[in-house]
């Protein structure tokens, strides 16, 4: 039977011939994708698994696309194919490491050197030329490294859901500076009564300000705005957060957000119950404020008490909301804060197709990084990978904000 076999076909998959054309067209395209910029330095390791399981795919792609095909090119053609895509690469992995290094210098972070280059480039290379020469063995070796990438990563996701809620350096200084109500999942309203209670009687009343906090899922507050509300109104100020959820923010966005809403409403609908008798110029200033999925519990407990009472509220800061859960508008002051190198602002299903369009009160902070021109589905690829550094900058840098964003409103743009 062997000898039956088309030796062209043959050749397509052995080492004796350049590789078809689609192999390599498909090969350049994924590895293009993954070379794309994002917001964020990339580092060795994301970049070697990004440019390597892109370039497996279009070699897989193509391998498949060229098995179809019924025209055989000649090796002049391979050639030639092959030495272009090449050239093109190299190009475009000088551009990425230039690009690369114009972020790094924006965020204070060393410039991407000679490793860096080599984790864009060789990793791919040496899987590239695995698939296409043996494609069976590279086949069982990917499924093996799957499942130890699995096993060795489940006792780490096991232990996400175990987050605690840091104690703010105020708190240190004040224990009535942040009050923090207990989680009672479905009994949101009785909740938010107990802490209201507890407020009044730290002397809340007679303070020049309440800040309502919407805590992230796990029931964290940021430490940089509880410093900052602190620092600005000088100490007379009382931070009510009120949990909602013991999960990560990020799961309790996947699986149920909607608790951060209800939990929002029911503690100012209590702060409401309390304020509506005492006279108007006798009241603490009442300020809303969240960060991340926090922020969708904010911009929801501004909309009920604009309904409401609107006359309660001063203002709202809503830190780094996710990409398109909130209003555009608010008819009372309201800042949007969110980092030019954020991710978490940007990332949505719907950038698969559209860029990001941010609401006309947010205000860009923190280092300006270049922004790479929008593309369909690779940009929302590239913002996906960024959520994996999200968190390891200084404050102004991804997804971390500092004592600023408890300033008052005004103009950020440039």
């Amino acid at each position: 039977m062997t000898s039956h076999r088309d030796p062209r076909r043959l050749r397509d998959s052995t080492f004796g011939s350049w590789p078809h054309p689609t192999v390599s067209v498909a090969v350049m395209l994924g590895h293009l994708a993954a070379l794309y910029p994002g917001t964020l330095p990339r580092d060795t390791t994301t970049t070697a698994v990004l440019t390597t399981v892109f370039s497996a795919l279009g070699a897989c792609t193509g391998m498949v696309l060229a098995r179809r095909s019924k025209r055989r090119p000649d090796d002049q053609a391979r050639r030639i194919v092959f030495g272009s895509c090449l050239v093109i690469l190299g190009c475009a992995v000088g551009m990425a490491v230039w690009w690369q290094n114009l972020i790094r210098s924006a965020v204070d972070v060393a410039p991407a050197g000679v490793g860096w280059f080599a984790a864009a480039t060789l990793p791919a290379a040496v899987v590239v030329v695995a698939i296409v020469a043996v494609p069976r063995t590279a086949a069982v070796v990917a499924a093996g490294g799957l499942a130890l990438t699995a096993g060795l990563l489940a006792p780490a996701d096991a232990g996400a859901d175990e987050q605690r809620l840091p104690v703010s350096s105020s708190a240190q200084h004040d224990p009535e500076t942040l009050l923090r109500g207990e989680l009672r999942v479905g009994e949101f309203d009785a909740a938010a009564a107990d802490l209201t209670r507890r407020w009044t009687a730290s002397g809340g009343l007679s303070a020049r300000a309440v800040v309502v906090a919407v805590p992230t899922g796990s029931g964290w507050v940021d430490s940089a705005a509880v410093d900052g509300f602190d620092s600005r109104f000088a100490g007379d100020v009382r931070i009510l957060a009120l949990p909602y959820d013991r999960v990560p923010s990020w799961q309790a966005f996947v699986s149920d957000r909607s608790g951060s809403a209800e939990s929002a409403i029911a503690m100012v609908s209590a702060l409401a119950t309390v304020l509506d008798g005492v006279p108007a110029h006798e009241r603490p200033r009442v300020i809303l404020h969240g960060q991340s999925l926090g922020a969708v519990g904010a911009d929801a407990a501004r909309v009920w008490l604009e309904n409401e009472h609107s006359s309660l509220l001063a203002e709202t800061v809503l830190v780094a909301p996710p990409a398109g859960t909130v209003t555009p508008i608010s008819r009372t002051p309201r800042t949007v804060l969110a980092n030019s190198s954020d991710p978490v602002v940007r990332w949505s299903l719907t950038e698969l197709w559209r860029p990001h369009r941010a609401t006309d009160d947010t205000h860009v902070r923190g280092p300006r990084v270049p922004d790479a021109p929008w593309l369909p589905v690779i940009s929302f690829v590239q913002t996906s990978v960024d959520l994996l550094g999200a968190l390891d900058g200084a404050a102004g840098v991804g997804h971390r904000y500092g004592s600023e964003q408890a300033g008052p409103p005004h103009p950020l743009r440039n």
